[in-house]
């Protein structure tokens, strides 16, 4: 009677560890109406960093790891990404917005010459953890997140 306690008392802790892991929040809010709303109540007014990668790598980076890792649906909410691509001026846009249109975030990869790039994130001011999310998306921009870029994306040009 005492090992079957045991086992039974073994079992539910290991349950509960189990279905504490199944429990996933998705972000929706903070979020801003307008991209100018977004922009002008970023996280220390947007984070930037230069990469020493070719604008269109970062860009389909970016753009496979937010379709992958940062869209998701569920019963109660839905993001998803958008984006756009100016080639003639080296400009890339991305941004995660919710089922209304709200927007979440804005990334912008601008080129800025050979294998040079600047990338850009505006959160909100209250989102909690905007430098990780901005280092986890330098990650994602050099096409390493393993969770979220699949392989390398090799750039279609027009």
């Amino acid at each position: 009677m005492k090992t079957y306690c045991y086992k039974a008392l073994f079992l539910l802790i290991i349950c509960t560890f189990l279905s504490a892991c199944q429990t996933v929040r998705y972000v929706t809010k903070p979020n801003y109406p307008t991209e100018a709303s977004l922009v002008a109540n970023a996280y220390d007014n947007g984070l930037s960093t230069e990469l020493d990668m070719p604008y269109l790598q970062v860009y389909f980076n970016l753009k496979q790891a937010y379709q992958r890792c940062v869209a998701f649906s569920t019963d109660q909410a839905l993001v998803f990404t958008d984006n756009r691509l100016e080639q003639e001026i080296e400009l890339g846009t991305l941004f995660a917005k919710t089922e209304h249109g709200e927007f979440l975030q804005k990334t912008l990869v601008e080129g800025l010459g050979q294998n040079k790039t600047r990338i850009s994130l505006f959160l909100p001011k209250q989102y909690k953890f905007a430098k990780q999310r901005f280092k986890q998306d330098i990650v994602r921009a050099r096409g390493q997140d393993k969770a979220c870029n699949l392989g390398v994306v090799i750039p279609i040009q027009a």
